[in-house]
């Protein structure tokens, strides 16, 4: 009952509308009282959660269809780094594979995936990576001056740049 409600019938029933207000301030809460309030916070919470997980980070994906090549895709997607990274990696000797997801070569991608040691992918489509887009530059001193094009590998040997073979030249050259 709302404090207007509680005053009104206060004065309906003649007594002192002042005592009638001190006597419900003193009421304890009660176990169920304390129980209903802690299940709609729970509700209102996992009803918060499920809305920003459905609309808006889109963790939760119950309304849309699941493909089975998204998944597998983004599994396979393994040493994913940015350019900026390429000659910062901790293994000795390793390979860096620079491309455009947008535009893959399935046949580059194969004799990429096929290279013994430690294979980094750097997706040139990917904003961050963009600066590293031109003519290019071949072995480098710092990674500041390396530019590449779509396909790209390059072998990094402490972190030094060993080979640098590029477009059509690492189906030739690589397998």
């Amino acid at each position: 009952m709302g404090r207007e409600l509680r005053r009104k019938e206060a004065k309906r029933s003649g007594k002192n509308v002042k005592e009638a207000q001190e006597l419900n301030k003193d009421k304890p809460m009660t176990t169920k009282g304390f129980v209903t309030i802690m299940i709609v916070l729970i509700a209102l919470f996992s009803l918060t959660y499920l809305f920003t997980g459905i609309f808006a980070t889109k963790d939760i994906k119950w309304f849309s269809k699941s493909n089975k090549n998204e998944e597998e895709e983004t599994t396979s997607i393994r040493n994913r780094i940015l350019a900026s990274e390429s000659l910062k990696q901790l293994d000795e000797e390793y390979y860096i594979y620079y491309y455009d997801s947008t535009n893959e070569d399935s046949e580059v991608t194969n004799i990429v995936d096929d290279l013994d040691g430690t294979v980094y992918r750097v997706d040139l489509h990917d904003e961050f990576n963009s600066n590293f887009i031109g003519e290019p530059s071949g072995v480098v001193e710092s990674i500041e001056d390396l530019k590449v094009i779509d396909p790209t590998v390059i072998k990094v040997s402490s972190e030094k740049i060993v080979s640098f073979v590029s477009g059509e030249e690492i189906k030739t050259s690589l397998k």
